[in-house]
């Protein structure tokens, strides 16, 4: 569970396949406790004896650029630096696997010509497949890693 300042590092675990709950607005007990088994992960040392007044499991990251982040989190959670893209990029929900025919009226054209493994947000609707971006992607995630 992270706090909504952490979204690119959300949207970098959940490409990692990683289950990443993004807070939305200001931090409080009752959204937070409605998580018990999840660690929040934070960058403010203020929030730390609320924390642990509240018997939460926390971490808090440096303020740096979210590439230091990410590696300290793939270190610390023992996450396999793998581009899984097997969850919602937008909402974290898993995707599911879907046909081209399905995605034929929801893509461009190009994509339904030439792509390949189409996957579905069941909550959201948003399509995925590995298009131009997933190079890039690759290319970032070695960056990351090879700053670790």
């Amino acid at each position: 569970m992270l706090e909504a300042d952490l979204h690119r590092l959300a949207h970098w675990l959940r490409l990692l396949g990683q289950d990443a709950i993004l807070l939305p607005g200001d931090i409080n007990k009752a959204d937070v406790i409605k998580h018990p088994e999840r660690v929040f992960i934070t960058t403010s040392r203020k929030l730390e004896e609320h924390f642990k007044a509240w018997g939460i499991d926390y971490l808090i990251l440096p303020k740096e650029d979210w590439k230091v982040q990410l590696c300290l989190l793939i270190k610390y959670f023992q996450i396999e630096p793998v581009l899984k893209l097997d969850r919602c990029y937008h909402c974290n929900e898993r995707l599911l696997s879907i046909s081209r025919e399905e995605v034929k009226e929801r893509v461009p054209k190009k994509v339904y010509l030439y792509g390949r493994n189409f996957t579905l947000c069941p909550y959201c609707g948003k399509v995925y497949w590995r298009g131009s971006h997933y190079p890039k992607l690759r290319r970032t995630l070695r960056e990351v890693l090879g700053s670790c």
